[in-house]
């Protein structure tokens, strides 16, 4: 998605935010705030541009913990002054130092304003560390009073839930036990609107891939979505939304689509450039994987991956070129399957163009019908006839010859009937 569109309600801010918010923000004036400040790595974080023409750059290092959390102690008491009475505060973070940023938000903000810890969870590429793959992040929410805004956000039941949980009436009873609501008749009351399930505080978004659209090249640059869930659950039409660590502008970008005045902060001139760059032209990865749904990611028939699988290769989703890699002492081999209307040079040709850069020393390809007479094949492509295909021939050769036999038989009849 691609907006060339100006707008006003996007301010991006070149400054440190600890020295710009007592001065330029109103007090009691913003209804959210998003903090993605810098998660103590003890590194600095650098990445290549989306075109790699430059590197994106900035410190995450410090002294020690306690210099850090007088840092984001300092931000979040500026910016709680600045909070209206239904505002929430969103801070972003990671186990580098989570346990630490939860109970310095309680000393800020106090126990009882609490109230969510999001778990953003995705996918992540392997890595060789001895521990287990970290693939997620936390977002603890707190509000400045008890009359915080929430809107409620309902999602689509399990499809493992009980269809009586779906179409009947609960209620809890004296003792707190939750049981199907009843008449004075002891009949079962429906439920008159069917509402779904209210959102998870487990969030199932996926990390932006290298190749995506959307990704600048920004070291900490966040999804859209991601964004745009959050502005959903605190946020109305017009509400004004603070994000002292702008970064890539993720934050910008999802204000501006739900029709949010926005000012985004950062001290590195380069990421203020980049905000300035994609409100102007962004995009949004459209993921087929959200919360757990990967219906729509899946792209193989289940034929084919069972093939695959059974084996034991592995199946490739999404790809146009390749079904399969199968692992050899030689090497890897990719396989794919010949389509239905698609001949053995576009089959090849999809094969080849997908292998390009990858180490494989065979391709096979899995002959499922008829298509050119002449068939260019490659030295490193090897044709293998399904089994569907090679019955198919059979049966077509046995019909044939059967064929042949009874022509053969009314020929002879005739001629003795021609000659009587």
């Amino acid at each position: 998605m691609t907006n060339m569109k100006k707008t006003n309600s996007l301010q991006y801010i070149c400054a440190e935010a600890e020295n710009y918010i007592p001065k330029h923000i109103i007090d009691n004036s913003v209804q959210l705030i998003y903090l993605d400040p810098p998660f103590f790595k003890q590194d600095i974080l650098k990445m290549y541009s989306k075109d790699e023409n430059s590197i994106f750059s900035f410190p995450d290092k410090w002294e020690s913990i306690e210099t850090y959390l007088e840092f984001i102690k300092d931000i979040l008491s500026k910016c709680k002054y600045k909070l209206t009475e239904t505002g929430l505060i969103f801070l972003h973070c990671d186990t580098s130092a989570n346990h630490h940023l939860r109970l310095l938000m309680d000393k800020v903000f106090g126990k009882d304003c609490f109230v969510n810890e999001i778990i953003w969870a995705y996918k992540r590429w392997s890595n060789s560390a001895m521990r287990l793959l970290e693939s997620h992040q936390n977002i603890f929410i707190y509000s400045k009073t008890k009359k915080y805004k929430f809107n409620h956000i309902m999602t689509d039941y399990s499809p493992t839930t009980n269809i009586d949980q779906i179409l009947q009436s609960r209620e809890r009873d004296e003792n707190g036990v939750v049981r199907y609501k009843k008449d004075k008749n002891d009949n079962i009351l429906p439920i008159k609107e069917k509402k779904g399930v209210p959102l998870r505080d487990v969030w199932e978004i996926p990390f932006l891939n290298p190749k995506a659209k959307e990704r600048t090249g920004y070291p900490t640059q966040k999804p859209i979505e991601l964004m745009n869930r959050i502005i959903n659950i605190s946020c109305d039409e017009g509400d004004f939304i603070l994000d002292p660590f702008c970064g890539s502008g993720s934050m910008g970008i999802a204000a501006y689509i739900n029709n949010c005045k926005y000012i985004g902060i950062d001290k590195n001139q380069e990421a203020i450039d980049l905000c300035n760059k994609r409100k102007m032209n962004y995009y949004i990865s459209q993921s087929a994987v959200i919360d757990g749904n990967y219906d729509d990611f899946f792209n193989l028939d289940n034929e084919i991956k069972y093939f695959i699988s059974s084996i034991n290769a592995i199946p490739i989703e999404r790809n146009k070129g390749l079904d399969g890699i199968y692992s050899s002492n030689e090497g890897l081999i990719g396989i794919r399957f010949q389509r239905t209307e698609e001949s053995i040079s576009e089959a090849i040709y999809l094969m080849k163009k997908a292998s390009e850069k990858k180490p494989l020393i065979k391709k096979i390809l899995i002959k499922t019908h008829d298509s050119e007479l002449f068939d260019i094949i490659p030295e490193d492509v090897f044709i293998v006839e399904s089994l569907e295909y090679k019955l198919s021939k059979i049966i077509s050769v046995l019909g044939n010859n059967n064929l042949k036999k009874k022509n053969n038989i009314n020929t002879k009849g005739l001629r003795r009937i021609t000659h009587d």
